[in-house]
């Protein structure tokens, strides 16, 4: 006799298996009161680990302002390619995915924090943990990329530019718009 799954418990199959590049933002329920309950849980998911990391200041605003540039910025390509009907499943997966790996950079950060600074080098710790951390940066633009190339139906090397470009863009808009010398 099998157990049906909770909805919660199929929710999180679902992200791990996108994370996992087994399947797409099509199988992704379309809900905008999902889509709502993710990006609220995504801000204070950035809130709390900006407290946790005694991190940047402005966390708010930079949170808002990432948030609004990704699912801007996934609006404008699906319209591009008259696929707006993919909008909401696309967002969803996309800012679920992403609280996934804050959830995996989180304590690779704070372990990064809490190693000794030397003045003109990283301890071994500390480059440990860094590549750990650029494995997972890397790791979620490649699924940043699957997202996108399966929303778009396009090649996947279409989909990593496009996920890089939107990395780039992200991080250049914060910089100049947070950053003291930007």
């Amino acid at each position: 006799m099998s157990r049906r799954e909770s909805p919660l418990v199929s929710f999180l199959v679902l992200v791990r298996d996108i994370c996992q590049l087994k399947r797409g933002p099509e199988e992704m329920p379309y809900s905008a009161a999902l889509l709502a309950l993710l990006v609220a849980s995504s801000i204070a998911l950035d809130l709390l680990c900006n407290r946790i990391l005694e991190g940047e200041p402005n966390i708010l605003a930079r949170s808002l302002m990432s948030m609004t540039l990704v699912l801007a910025l996934s609006w404008i390509a699906l319209a591009i390619r008259r696929l707006g009907n993919r909008y909401v499943q696309t967002a969803t997966t996309l800012i679920a995915c992403d609280i996934v790996f804050t959830l995996l950079i989180l304590p690779l950060a704070w372990l990064f924090a809490r190693e000794p600074a030397q003045p003109k080098a990283l301890t071994p710790g500390q480059t440990l943990i860094a590549w750990a951390m650029l494995a997972v940066i890397f790791w979620n633009l490649l699924v940043n990329a699957h997202i996108v190339r399966r929303a778009l139906d396009a090649p996947f090397m279409l989909g990593f530019a496009i996920a890089l470009a939107w990395a780039v863009a992200n991080w250049a808009l914060t910089h100049a718009l947070f950053d003291p010398a930007g």
